[in-house]
């Protein structure tokens, strides 16, 4: 919201991405409690915001992580899912109107974070390990890849199951 009148392209599609889901309330709702003008407002906006950006950043590393020899590229996956985990938090309070996390979400925010950490690690084995079957770099990557794109996959039609 702090940049509706910039020409710069970012920052305005960094604006979209921040206020969409206040929008889609407002939408849906016709109204919402979450007052964005406020100072807590924008401190909750500010937080999305920077959300947005550690996920870009953690994304562009991934992609240099995974192309290096060392097995980097869980770390800067883990950062992704970490700051979409607080956007989320933090977009999930905007319905309730009270803009601030409580303290026992934000607890529970660092603990499953911690809790992701050997689960990248142990996914990052597993894609090495499939990928060890094909010869080649080209047809080892696109085994990894091709074997993460099917678990999200099915992962996301479970989840428009429920």
């Amino acid at each position: 919201m702090n940049n509706n009148e910039s020409t710069n392209w970012y920052f305005r599609l960094e604006d979209k991405w921040t206020e969409d889901h206040y929008n889609s309330i407002i939408e849906e709702k016709g109204s919402c409690g979450f007052q964005p003008g406020t100072s807590e407002g924008q401190s909750a906006l500010m937080w999305i915001r920077w959300c947005i950006r550690m996920m870009i950043v953690s994304m562009i590393l991934f992609v240099v992580a995974y192309l290096s020899p060392y097995p980097l590229a869980s770390i800067p996956l883990w950062l992704f899912f970490v700051a979409a985990l607080w956007k989320n938090a933090h977009e999930d309070k905007m319905s309730t109107g009270y803009p601030y996390l409580e303290p026992m979400g934000a607890l529970w925010l660092g603990i499953f974070s911690m809790l992701l950490i050997p689960v990248f690690f142990i996914g990052n084995a597993v894609l090495k390990y499939f990928g060890g079957f094909v010869e080649g770099a080209l047809y080892t990557a696109l085994v990894q890849f091709g074997l993460a794109i099917l678990a999200l996959g099915l992962l996301a039609l479970y989840g428009s199951k429920k």
